[in-house]
């Protein structure tokens, strides 16, 4: 009898605007095997994530992508074990390669608005006075 890993998956459904996000849902695999996790969200959103949740630990990003056909590394490990792709806006795949006993964990699918223009805000307290001499006075 071989070994079966259980490999968990979440949907989430954000109420409010009719925004959708949904995955695929529980898969259990051997040792060994591949498969494909699918994400998809209706509201257009540039950034989507994919994170890794073990038991008794925290989110672990493996990937996020800004739009399709983008791919960018998360701030863990264990994104060797994986492969990600984008195929259209509303989409984000992730696979695993071969299967292992540490993939056994909830994966979380999420999706954002493009934060781009954060970085373009004006700072919101006024600059201090420049040192100006004083206009000369007349006579």
């Amino acid at each position: 009898m071989g070994m079966w890993l259980v490999w968990c998956t979440a949907a989430l459904c954000f109420l409010g605007a009719n925004a959708k996000i949904t995955q695929t849902p529980s898969v259990v695999l051997k040792r060994g095997q591949t498969a494909r996790l699918t994400c998809s969200q209706n509201d257009n959103h540039n950034y989507m994530y994919w994170y890794q949740q073990q038991q008794g630990k925290g989110l672990q990003l493996i990937y996020y992508s800004f739009g399709k056909d983008s791919k960018e590394d998360g701030d863990s490990d264990i994104k060797n074990d994986f492969t990600a792709s984008r195929p259209q806006i509303e989409v984000f795949d992730l696979t695993i390669t071969s299967a292992k006993m540490e993939h056994s964990a909830v994966y979380f699918c999420a999706s954002s608005l493009d934060t781009v223009l954060q970085s373009h805000l004006l700072p919101l307290q006024k600059p201090p006075p420049s040192k100006r001499a004083s206009p000369p006075i007349s006579t």
